[in-house]
């Protein structure tokens, strides 16, 4: 017996007539009536008879017609179209991994995002670290997504570029650096710098990535495992901390701290949507995907804004 052959079966249940389910179906009624015969065959039972001027169902058939419909129902969600997804009816959590550099930048504009759109689901987000390993997280449907700013994920993850931002070195208002403008390369590598802890010794972080790619290596001085920690310690310090122009402006808006253009040898910093093969055609990912691209694009507008000023 076929699926064809099931919806044929369910529509002569559901209609008692031979007429009827053709039209159902938009099939020729000589066509149902062949498919009746040859279902009668396949069950060995009549399944309708005659009762005056009508077709009944015998015992046969109507215990046939739920089981028949809850094949078909479950024959529609295997290869049927995938469920779309509802932001007012949803209320599961969207749970969000994210490097700690994107805690003052971009979380708090996509949390509140998120809510506004989802009003009832919460939003659960977690920090990056050497002890958690995002991607088995990703792969056990512990995470929906990451964000992070170090390219090179693992294979068997999809990877979309969410942003990109200007490299900026910031410093207390007392550094020696202050207010000279654009630091040479030579300035920099003479400097003490502050940095987060590495997250491993293969991965030492995006900055020391790209000066190690030029044979280059600065002097770290003080690593901190809190990202946000650092702006406070700049203070009566002369140690630098390389980061995003947009983490910078931020916390030289909050603190007596001075940010400058960091040597042209870095080009940019990148940041990256992390997401797993298994959610990759899931409705609500691919929702909250486009939500978190959304929010990228208003911040990519505003620092063009922001470059052209």
């Amino acid at each position: 017996m076929d699926t064809r052959q099931l919806r044929v079966l369910r529509a002569l249940l559901e209609e008692c007539s031979v007429t009827l389910a053709a039209r159902k179906l938009d099939l020729s009624q000589p066509n149902v009536s062949l498919t009746l015969r040859k279902l009668r065959d396949i069950i060995g039972d009549p399944i309708l008879v005659r009762s005056g001027s009508k077709l009944v169902p015998t015992e046969r058939g109507q215990t046939l017609l739920a089981q028949v419909r809850a094949v078909l129902d479950g024959i529609d969600r295997i290869v049927g179209t995938s469920p779309t997804f509802d932001p007012g009816l949803s209320t599961a959590p969207f749970r969000i991994a994210s490097a700690d550099c994107m805690e003052a930048i971009f979380l708090p504009p996509l949390v509140q995002h998120l809510q506004q759109q989802v009003p009832g689901a919460s939003v659960i987000v977690r920090g990056i670290d050497a002890s958690f390993d995002y991607a088995e997280a990703l792969e056990r449907d512990q995470l929906d997504v990451v964000i992070c700013n170090w390219p090179g994920a693992p294979g068997h993850l999809k990877t979309a570029h969410l942003m990109t931002e200007d490299i900026v070195c910031l410093m207390g208002t007392q550094h020696p650096l202050a207010g000279r403008g654009r630091l040479t390369m030579k300035d920099y590598l003479a400097a003490d710098h502050i940095a987060p802890v590495a997250r491993s010794r293969a991965d030492p972080g995006p900055i020391d990535l790209q000066l190690a790619e030029q044979g280059l290596r600065r002097k770290i001085r003080t690593m901190v495992a809190e990202f946000n920690l650092i702006p406070h310690m700049l203070l009566g310090s002369d140690l630098i901390f390389t980061s995003s122009a947009r983490f910078a402006a931020y916390f030289g808006s909050l603190m007596p701290l001075h940010w400058a253009p960091a040597p042209p040898e870095f080009g940019t910093l990148k940041f990256f949507l992390l997401w797993h093969e298994r959610a990759h055609s899931d409705a609500r990912n691919i929702w909250l995907r486009g939500q978190i691209s959304a929010v990228a694009r208003s911040l990519e507008a505003s620092r063009t804004q922001w470059e052209i000023l």
